[in-house]
């Protein structure tokens, strides 16, 4: 069988979700499967991934400078057919789906768009929900990383179920082998981040649709009760940075809250091995990765009680209520204040990581590409 992927999010500096998931499906498939050919399209063939391929793997490198999906890589499936045609974030071609030339499996992470509009330019909410519901009507089969993705597609697209397969993402096994740190690392990361003391950590986009604002409310309550705390903001800046900002300066926490942009993997791994718990409290998530990472690494874990959490994270979390800052710093306090419950989600969040690897999401990912 040829297979044909959208390889442009492989090896992305700056990985977040999506990125994370699409790269390693690819080494999975790199790794395991001989018995199929591979098409790999990608405005840029940089990056190890595509370093040492197998013979059975062919990079078409196209070079396009705007909406490289929709013209460029839609132009080239005109005139080459794979047997299947393999999206791994989002949205297949237009062109590809209106005129339904070649069979195709699309991943689908969530809806945001839907739960949260204004957090999206107008442009880009009517483009997402337009190519959404062209892919889901001419899709093969879709995946989605959670149940709660899979009836959200069915609530706003009408898609059909029988076609939609649940794949769950996986973690960086490194998070669980992470054990023996380097003092002198440690320190040096510590003077570069301006961490002293105990400290909270939240990991991901550092955007509006993400509650950050009500987790620097809540924050700002319990330094009001005592806490002697520092909260560390991780990630790259998006929509509404702004407006997160603005209420750090109104709170006058600019010595409290530290906000060090994108981590890399080996600081990842260290700041969750140190922090007094890991903080995660969106409003909406298709899966919620990093919640798996600070399970991997031993960090106590709030997150906001929203569907996806409750399917996938059930006691492995304090969960609160994401749009009460009062029920947030509760459920921070809860878990800062007792050892015992820090004990109990550290070892219910490592039984739960036993369901989740991305061998998993490759081998059930590649059994519905070649079905």
């Amino acid at each position: 069988m040829l297979i044909g992927i959208d390889a442009s999010k492989i090896s992305s500096k700056g990985r977040t979700g999506v990125e994370e998931y699409v790269t390693q499906v690819f080494r999975y498939l790199k790794k395991t499967d001989r018995g199929n050919q591979y098409i790999l399209y990608t405005p840029n063939s940089h990056g190890a991934d595509f370093d040492k391929m197998p013979s059975n793997f062919t990079l078409r490198e196209l070079h396009f400078p705007l909406m490289w999906t929709q013209v460029r890589l839609a132009w080239e499936l005109l005139f080459e057919k794979p047997d299947v045609f393999f999206e791994p974030s989002y949205a297949t071609p237009l062109l590809t789906n209106l005129i339904n030339r070649v069979p195709t499996v699309v991943t689908i992470h969530d809806v945001a768009y839907k739960y949260f509009p204004e957090a999206y330019p107008l442009w880009q909410r009517a483009l997402l929900d337009f190519t959404t519901r062209m892919t889901v009507m001419r899709a093969k089969k879709i995946i989605t990383i959670s149940e709660t993705t899979k009836k959200d597609l069915v609530k706003f697209y009408k898609a059909d179920p029988k076609k939609i397969f649940v794949t769950r993402l996986g973690f960086d096994n490194d998070f669980l082998r992470f054990r023996n740190f380097e003092k002198d690392t440690w320190e040096s990361m510590k003077d570069k981040f301006e961490i002293e003391g105990k400290y909270l950590l939240y990991i991901g986009r550092l955007e509006t649709k993400k509650n950050i604002q009500n987790l620097v409310k809540a924050f700002y309550r319990l330094l009001h009760d005592g806490e002697n705390l520092q909260l560390v903001l991780a990630g790259k800046r998006g929509m509404g940075f702004d407006k997160i900002e603005e209420l750090i300066t109104k709170y006058n926490l600019r010595d409290r809250i530290k906000i060090i942009g994108y981590v890399t993997d080996e600081e990842k791994k260290y700041l969750l091995r140190h922090a007094s718990a890991f903080t995660f409290v969106s409003l909406y998530e298709g899966f919620g990765l990093p919640i798996l990472e600070a399970f991997a690494s031993g960090a106590p874990v709030v997150a906001s009680d929203i569907p996806v959490f409750r399917e996938i994270y059930t006691g492995g979390a304090q969960f609160v209520d994401g749009n009460d800052p009062a029920d947030i710093a509760k459920g921070i306090q809860n878990v800062l204040k007792s050892e015992k419950k820090q004990e109990n989600l550290r070892a219910k969040g490592k039984e739960i990581l036993q369901n989740f690897s991305w061998e998993k999401c490759g081998e059930e990912t590649l059994k519905i590409l070649t079905s």
